[in-house]
């Protein structure tokens, strides 16, 4: 599902083919001729939006991959440990941080046998990423090789380089909530995806050549892709954050039966508005939020509105970034429910229309809804 911004444009549009009053009235013909231009405009939009065919560069037969943690963190860590040792030409790593050794040596490993391996990370993560690389360094340099690692900081002083992917040659994307630290995989609440499709990689891979060379807020492109009976459309915010946003309001305001959330934090008021709606409308919505987020999120909006929120019970993180609507949508990626999520930070957003993968995270969000604290 793709939102474009055309849609926000209408009502201006429209005033315009409206009689100004006596002496300025638009002559019918012209009024006509601009009636067919903005149906022409608007179907357009529609048509690339929901029928246009999806090219076969961006679909796949098969192949994709769900893990959850922690339960599934250690046969997750084995599968992409595993993908790393597979490439044979590339890798490229966009991660918050690498804080991982196993993961850390296995993409000096790569390099070492000639595959050319990349990594950018927030400039925050500088330590963890030579520990997990096995080097020393006091370089100040935004860029440095670390065992033959070409290895890049995002420079900027108020936004996360918040990414969590990898690309594996063409042969196909991991990505989702998880850091690539032990944590994630062997205590939070994590989701991770391999999506083995050419055109997504290509996709990611033009995302990250940018905010790899210095443009830090990317190039934003959207683009949708099929896996079996999968569907779905990743955004990358900053750069295209506010059409990801859209996508995910106007998917809220679709809802017509239930939504079951799962938030690291949920601090976008426009969402929390969304969420309200539906409750109003009779849309059963359940909100389950990391414990130590509480303080910053806006449970007490929902509460107030007669929403059920609970706060999780892992004793470490539930880092999901999770939304379930209808059993048929899914929302996933490293995409915080936050205005930073869509306005500064790097981050990479699903949304997925497949009905047996949506009971699959519906599932996941329901046991840690049932593990959490009523508030």
């Amino acid at each position: 599902m793709r939102h474009h911004p055309v849609f926000s444009l209408l009502p201006s549009m429209w005033r315009l083919l409206r009689p100004r009053g006596r002496g300025r009235v638009r002559r019918s013909g012209d009024r006509i001729w601009l009636f067919l231009l903005l149906l022409g405009v608007v179907g357009y939009f529609v048509w690339d939006t929901y029928f246009r065919p999806i090219p076969q560069v961006y679909k796949a037969a098969g192949g994709l991959e769900l893990y959850f943690a922690p339960a599934q963190g250690r046969e997750a860590k084995s599968r992409l440990l595993g993908l790393i040792n597979s490439a044979q030409t590339r890798i490229e790593v966009a991660t918050l941080e690498l804080e991982d050794r196993e993961i850390g040596q296995a993409l000096v490993r790569a390099a070492a046998r000639g595959v050319r391996v990349r990594l950018f990370s927030d400039s925050d993560y500088h330590r963890e990423v030579r520990e997990s690389l096995g080097v020393r360094s006091s370089n100040q340099a935004r860029c440095e090789t670390l065992q033959r690692v070409q290895v890049c900081y995002d420079s900027r002083n108020n936004a996360l380089m918040h990414h969590k992917f990898v690309l594996i040659d063409d042969l196909g994307v991991w990505t989702g909530s998880t850091n690539l630290t032990w944590n994630a995989f062997e205590r939070n609440n994590e989701n991770s995806l391999w999506l083995p499709v050419r055109g997504l990689v290509e996709v990611y891979r033009a995302e990250f050549d940018t905010i790899f060379a210095g443009q830090e807020s990317g190039l934003g492109r959207s683009e949708r892709f099929q896996i079996g009976s999968t569907e779905g459309t990743v955004y990358f915010s900053p750069a295209g954050g506010r059409e990801g946003r859209g996508a995910i309001l106007d998917l809220l305001k679709r809802a017509n039966r239930e939504i079951w959330i799962a938030a690291f934090v949920l601090t976008d008021t426009r969402m929390v508005e969304a969420l309200v709606q539906a409750h109003r409308r009779g849309v059963r919505v359940r909100v389950v939020i990391d414990a130590r987020n509480l303080e910053n999120s806006r449970d007490e909006t929902l509460k107030q509105a007669g929403i059920e929120v609970r706060k999780d019970g892992n004793p470490y993180t539930m880092h999901h970034k999770v939304m379930v609507v209808d059993g048929e949508w899914v929302v996933t990626g490293s995409y915080n429910f936050t205005n930073s999520g869509f306005g500064r930070n790097n981050e990479n957003l699903l949304i997925l229309r497949d009905s047996a993968l949506a009971q699959r995270y519906q599932r996941e969000v329901e046991a840690t809804w049932r593990a959490g604290t009523r508030l």
